[in-house]
């Protein structure tokens, strides 16, 4: 069914998180019919844009801290042009750029239109295999050691799934914080999720993840089933 675009909305778009074929229909009539593609990097985008064949206009999106964020902006949607806003890859808003876009322009009453795709969180819970409500999602660990260590001292204390985002530079000082925060709990580890060389590990506790790490590249989501009572069976009515 085709999406009618309506004047003065912006459109938060996801993308492709490596595999070029995860870009949804509707994200390319979005990309194609809108006036302007706000994005993380100008670079990024048009590389995007070239390999989808459309040549809408882009242009890169910093935080604005002045008395009008993004004045120029908001006039051109107060004048009925459409937009799409995007990050370099997934989802603008969900530990990407893109929030207070977002934020601003829906207190100036214009139409915010999500556009899903794509998501490195989603694509590894819909692997696991564990029941997946509750889940606390951290998006990306502090890169303070001292902060990371609380973030995941606070997770800890909760029942159910934990996940979150972690630079492969920053692997060597979290592992030893798993293993001391949940000795006991599953890990499965999401590498370079959608792209070439992706791979989804299981370990049944961190201690076997510090012994075999995954290979040190690429990018990484983390999942740590920390359920504190074993469920049964398949018996939640969610399931479908």
């Amino acid at each position: 069914m085709a999406h009618k675009r309506e004047p003065g909305s912006l459109y938060v778009v996801a993308t492709p998180i490596g595999n070029l074929g995860d870009v949804t229909l509707r994200a390319l009539e979005i990309f194609k019919e809108v006036d302007l593609i706000l994005c993380e990097s100008a670079k990024e985008t048009r590389s995007l844009l070239s390999r989808l064949e459309i040549s809408t206009p882009v242009l890169a999106l910093y935080k604005d801290s002045s008395e009008s964020p993004y004045s120029s902006i908001l006039e051109q949607l107060a004048a009925g042009k459409s937009m799409a806003l995007v990050s370099d890859a997934g989802t603008p808003g969900v530990s990407d750029p893109g929030s207070q876009m977002v934020r601003t322009a829906r207190e100036k009453g214009f139409r915010i239109v999500p556009i899903p795709g794509a998501s490195a969180l989603t694509a590894l819970l819909s692997v696991s295999g564990f029941q997946v409500n509750p889940t606390y999602f951290l998006g990306f660990l502090s890169e303070k050691p001292s902060k990371k260590h609380r973030e995941l001292e606070r997770a800890s204390e909760i029942d159910g799934l934990v996940v979150f985002y972690e630079s492969v530079h920053k692997l060597p000082r979290l592992y030893p914080m798993l293993v001391e925060l949940f000795p006991e709990t599953e890990v499965l580890v999401g590498r370079e999720l959608t792209k070439t060389f992706e791979e989804v590990l299981y370990y049944a506790n961190p201690r076997d993840l510090l012994a075999k790490p995954p290979n040190a590249k690429g990018e990484f989501v983390f999942l740590l089933n920390h359920r504190k009572k074993t469920l049964k069976g398949n018996s939640d009515s969610t399931d479908m």
